[in-house]
């Protein structure tokens, strides 16, 4: 067997997570006098893509040590993929740095793993500043950059950037990149942009019908219970009910909530509890006195009564607002 045939065995031992046959082929090409950059590379990687952080850095140290091996760019690279995949930014950035004292020049690879690095560890200056010093040097972003900095970008919450950048690859995110669709809906999810519904459709459109994420789908009831777009909301509400999604978020049952009240909805809003108690979802008091306020506002003082058996059947007490509402509605 040749150098490069080992190093492809090792390959293939790190990606079926057999760290120990990896090793072991490593050995046996030490052993044959068969050792070089290339299979120190393959080793490390295969202890990168299992988790083994520490053994990669150890591993590079004896490449660093060996007397006819050397590390290259691609040794590098991988030890600031493991660092960044670790969040250890100081360590990947001191690795970034030891390029330059090695006489070697750090390539699209070197850029694109220490951005990745940057977008895990929710560093966005640092991500823009390497992406920006990408575009003024030599060494010019591709498409992975720019997959990279979009990512970055939705997870920030960089709307104006994420757009511009979104402009740049959309073709291939739209047919290959789902997972970044979602991101960029999150995103707008989040913002304040006025039209941040138009957009998030236009976005679900490109995601398969068959598709179902119940944190994206909490996202989107919460959206637009926000909005007040009672169609979509309940639409978003049934498909949770039939996944068996269960809502433990108070902020978003509240929201819920709240925009049956702005609708003047109270029997919507009854109905909406019922199904949550029944499916385990977060029921808290406020949601009881929102449907007593509704019912006293409309004169139903018998059904707001009954509200306050439900809640002694969900073991909540009554409490100093219970009673304001209570007399406010007797009052008027």
């Amino acid at each position: 067997m040749t150098c490069e045939e080992y190093a492809k065995g090792i390959t293939i031992a790190g990606r079926t997570r057999n760290v120990d046959l990896a090793l072991e082929i490593f050995t046996e090409a030490a052993n044959k006098r068969l050792k070089t950059s290339s299979t120190y590379n393959a080793l490390m990687v295969a202890y990168m893509f299992n988790g083994f952080a520490q053994k990669c850095q150890l591993l590079f140290r004896d490449l660093k040590r060996d007397a006819i091996c050397s590390p290259t760019i691609v040794t590098y690279n991988i030890l600031i993929s493991t660092f960044g995949r670790l969040m250890l930014v100081d360590h990947m950035e001191a690795t970034f740095r030891q390029i330059g004292d090695s006489n070697l020049s750090p390539n699209l690879s070197t850029y694109n793993n220490l951005i990745a690095g940057y977008v895990t560890a929710w560093m966005w200056d640092s991500m823009e500043t390497t992406y920006r010093s990408m575009e003024a040097g030599d060494v010019k972003p591709d498409i992975t950059t720019h997959l990279l900095i979009l990512r970055g970008y939705a997870h920030s919450g960089n709307l104006e950037r994420m757009e511009e950048t979104y402009k740049l690859v959309k073709h291939h995110v739209n047919q290959n990149e789902i997972r970044l669709v979602r991101a960029m809906i999150c995103a707008y999810c989040r913002s304040s942009d006025k039209n941040r519904v138009k957009k998030i459709e236009a976005l679900l459109r490109l995601i398969p019908k068959n598709e179902y994420w119940p944190w994206l789908n909490v996202l989107l009831m919460r959206l637009y219970a926000q909005e007040d777009l009672l169609d979509q909301m309940e639409i978003s509400i049934n498909e949770a009910f039939e996944h068996s999604t269960s809502v433990t978020t108070v902020r978003v049952m509240r929201c819920v909530s709240t925009s049956y009240f702005r609708l003047n909805m109270v029997d919507k809003l009854a109905n909406f509890v019922k199904r949550a108690e029944c499916g385990g979802w977060r029921v808290s008091r406020s949601l009881y006195h929102c449907k007593m306020v509704m019912y006293a506002a409309q004169k139903r003082l018998i059904e707001m009564e009954r509200v306050l058996d439900e809640m002694e059947n969900r073991n909540l007490d009554r409490t100093k607002k219970t009673f304001w509402i209570l007399y406010k509605a007797y009052s008027n």
